[in-house]
């Protein structure tokens, strides 16, 4: 089973979430305020709008202690749909 855990703070600090599972709308708390995440598992699909919509990058397992991830990805505080894509 795929399995990510996102958190609100920098470092893996702050509330955590536990995400398994294809996500359209990752929700009020969550959307717009991962700024950290664990892939423990399976390759996701990040993407800044609803609906896997809007620039995005691809998570393999490891860590990502502070977004953004990638010049031209997703920026902090910007996730708001997420799903599995190996």
């Amino acid at each position: 089973m795929a399995h990510m855990i996102v958190y609100v703070g920098a470092n893996f600090e702050g509330s955590a979430g536990d995400f398994t599972q294809d996500l359209p709308n990752v929700g009020s708390f969550w959307n717009d305020t991962i700024t950290s995440a664990r892939v423990i598992s399976g390759t996701w699909q990040v993407f800044e709008h609803a609906n896997y919509t809007g620039r995005n990058v691809t998570l393999p397992p490891g860590d990502y202690p502070n977004l953004p991830i990638s010049p031209g990805g997703i920026d902090n505080d910007t996730i708001s749909s997420v799903r599995i894509v190996g």
